[in-house]
C-alpha cells in the first residue's frame, strides 16, 4: 500500500482519479497583449469497487481437540488473504487495461504502450533491463526520487545474485551473498525491491503442483516483473473489515471467522510504469 496513492473510505461503485498535464510556456512578443489560455489537460481514470470476503467454520468439537484457541490463528492467516488480495489487486492494475473517463462520462480503456514494455529477449532479469526500466522513465519525466518501486519475482533475484553489481560490497552494502537474497524493501538503482513469492495459502495445494495463479503475471516460462512510481497507480479501498467472529446458530452454534474488504485500483500514469518480461526457464 505504501508504494502507491492510497485512498481509503471511499463511497460508491467506482472511485476517480485526476490526470493533469503538463503546461508549456508561450512567449510574450508585445507589449500589453491579450492573454493566451495555457491549456492544461485534464483527464480521469477510474477504478471500479468489487467486494471479497473470507470466512472459516469451527466447532466445539474442533476446539477441544485444538491446544490454544483457534479464532486468534484464523484471524491472522484471514489477514494475510487480505493483504495477498490487495497486492493481486495491485498487480493487475499496473498490467491491465485502464478505465479512461470522459467529459461526458463515458469511458474507454488504455492498454499500457508497447514504449513501456521490456520484451523477454530470451533472457532472465538482467542489469540491462533494469537500466533501460529506469531510463524509460527517467525520459518520461519520471522523478528519481525515493518512490520508485521494483516488483520481482524470486527467479529474477535468483538472476541478479549472478551479477557482481548486486553481490560484490564495492557496489552496493547490501550483503546480498551472505543474506543469500536482495533484502526484503532494500533500496537498489534507486527502486525499492520487493520479492513477491509464488507461495500459495495452503501447503496442501504447493504439494500437488504450486499456484494456478501468481501474484506476479506469468504465462508458460514468461513472468512479468514491474517498475512503476508511487503517483503513477491508485489503490482505492471502500472497506478493510476487521475479522468478525460469531457463532452461527443454523450451524449448530459452530464459530464463524469472517473477514471482508472492498477495493479497487487503476494505473493513473501509464508513464510511470514500465513492465519487463523475464523468461524464467533459462
Amino acid at each position: 500500500r505504501s508504494t502507491v496513492r492510497l485512498r481509503t473510505a471511499v463511497v460508491g461503485k467506482s472511485d476517480n482519479w485526476n490526470r493533469l498535464g503538463g503546461v508549456e510556456f508561450i512567449p510574450i512578443t508585445t507589449r500589453h497583449a491579450a492573454t493566451q489560455e495555457t491549456a492544461m489537460s485534464h483527464s480521469l481514470r477510474r477504478s471500479l469497487m468489487l467486494d471479497y470476503a473470507g470466512a472459516v467454520y469451527f466447532d466445539d468439537f474442533d476446539k477441544i481437540k485444538m491446544m490454544v484457541d483457534p479464532k486468534n490463528e484464523y484471524s491472522l492467516h484471514l489477514a494475510k488473504g487480505w493483504n495477498r488480495r490487495v497486492a493481486r489487486t495491485l498487480v493487475v492494475a499496473l498490467n491491465a487495461a485502464a478505465i479512461v473517463v470522459s467529459n461526458d462520462d463515458t469511458t474507454t480503456t488504455q492498454a499500457l504502450q508497447a514504449s513501456q514494455i521490456i520484451a523477454n529477449g530470451g533472457t532472465g532479469f538482467t542489469m540491462a533491463k533494469w537500466r533501460q526500466g529506469m531510463r524509460i522513465l527517467a525520459n518520461a519525466g519520471v522523478p528519481r526520487d525515493a518512490n520508485l518501486t521494483l516488483l520481482l519475482s524470486a527467479f529474477a533475484i535468483e538472476d541478479l545474485m549472478t551479477d557482481a553489481a548486486i553481490i560484490s560490497s564495492d557496489y552496493l552494502q547490501l550483503n546480498a551473498i551472505a543474506n543469500g537474497t536482495i533484502p526484503q524493501g532494500s533500496r537498489v538503482m534507486g527502486c525499492r525491491v520487493i520479492m513477491i513469492s509464488d507461495a500459495v495459502p495452503d501447503a496442501t495445494a504447493a504439494l500437488t503442483g504450486g499456484t494456478a495463479n501468481p501474484i506476479l503475471p506469468k504465462t508458460g516460462n514468461i513472468r512479468t516483473c514491474f517498475i512503476y512510481h508511487h503517483d503513477a497507480v491508485g489503490l482505492s479501498i471502500a472497506w478493510d473489515g476487521p475479522a468478525e467472529v460469531d457463532k452461527r446458530p443454523d450451524l449448530m452454534n459452530s464459530w464463524q471467522v469472517m473477514r471482508k474488504g472492498s477495493l479497487g485500483c487503476v494505473r493513473i500514469l501509464d508513464e510511470g510504469v514500465v513492465s519487463i518480461d523475464i523468461d524464467e526457464s533459462v
